[in-house]
């Protein structure tokens, strides 16, 4: 009589190769998906620093100009959300993203030209002229 082995499963070997596998899978394509996590925070700090632009344009827009223009500088290392009360005193920028102390100026002319400069430490983004970009 024959007796029928029931091989059912796998060996201890072969999970291991698939363990192994999976593993260098994840060593290969974690770089790959930190690149992505950061230029998400790049994207989404652009965007808030955009919005920043908005917010002191319409504050202005609405409570007009002083006639000789005026300077708003803020030094910021928290988020932000920009206030008409405060203007820049309040910018804003992911903290996790910016790591570190930042200042934005925003000179408003008395023609209402606005013109935005940075002190160089933000970790995304410069501003070009009146806007913010990514480094």
């Amino acid at each position: 009589m024959n007796k029928k082995m029931n091989n059912k499963g796998f060996s201890l070997v072969e999970l291991i190769i698939v363990i192994a596998i999976m593993a260098i899978l994840i060593g290969v394509l974690a770089p790959m998906l930190y690149k992505y996590v950061e230029k998400s925070r790049e994207s989404t700090d652009i965007t808030n620093l955009d919005t920043c632009v908005n917010v002191v344009q319409a504050y202005y827009a609405d409570q007009g100009i002083p006639s000789g223009g005026i300077t708003i500088t803020g030094a910021h290392d928290s988020n932000f959300v920009a206030s008409p009360n405060d203007a820049l005193t309040d910018a804003n920028a992911d903290k996790s993203a910016v790591k570190g102390a930042w200042t934005i100026t925003a000179t408003i002319a008395a023609d209402g030209t606005i013109t935005y400069t940075d002190d160089g430490n933000g970790k995304y983004y410069k501003v070009d002229g009146n806007k913010f970009v990514p480094k």
